[in-house]
């Protein structure tokens, strides 16, 4: 019983200290009404994207021209049910699903909610991965572009667009 105790107590002890070692660290923006957060850790970032709409939001993240090269996350909510997808800037006003393009979803887990024309998502993405169409959130700064809509799809055009740069540790 001591044993398991200590082992426990171990456990509690080398989590907790790690977790000082690997301290995350809060970044935020906003731009016309649109706030995104990244919450940074060692190996993955946690983004959460609110607005006042009842429809998507979306991100990009460092387009090289407008809307093109940008790494895509674009979701909404419907009927309580989050609807999520990973997107690549194809074209200076466009994107497409990174999938379909040869790239891959890298959104590890995603979460959101829409309420009193309010939605907010939050997802979790690594800080780099081997995918060539996602940007790497390398310490730095990084311009991202925002936009939101009404409508719960994926195509629709925005209502509300903006951009801001962010400064990840």
């Amino acid at each position: 019983m001591k044993r398991t105790l200590r082992i426990i107590i171990s456990f509690i002890l080398l989590t907790g200290f790690s977790g000082l070692l690997f301290a995350q660290q809060r970044v935020a923006g906003e731009s016309n009404g649109i706030k995104v957060s990244f919450t940074v850790q060692k190996d993955t970032v946690e983004v959460t994207m609110e607005a006042a709409v009842t429809g998507w939001i979306a991100i990009g993240i460092n387009p090289s021209n407008m809307m093109k090269d940008a790494d895509y996350k674009i979701a909404y909510v419907k009927d309580g049910v989050v609807y999520i997808r990973d997107d690549y800037g194809n074209g200076l006003v466009s994107h497409a699903e990174d999938t379909r393009l040869g790239g891959t979803s890298d959104i590890l887990s995603y979460s959101g909610k829409e309420e009193k024309g309010y939605t907010s998502i939050t997802f979790v993405i690594p800080r780099q991965t081997n995918d060539k169409n996602d940007r790497p959130l390398t310490p730095g700064n990084h311009k991202i572009l925002v936009a939101a809509s009404d409508s719960d799809n994926f195509t629709s055009k925005h209502k509300v667009r903006g951009s801001f740069v962010i400064t990840l540790p």
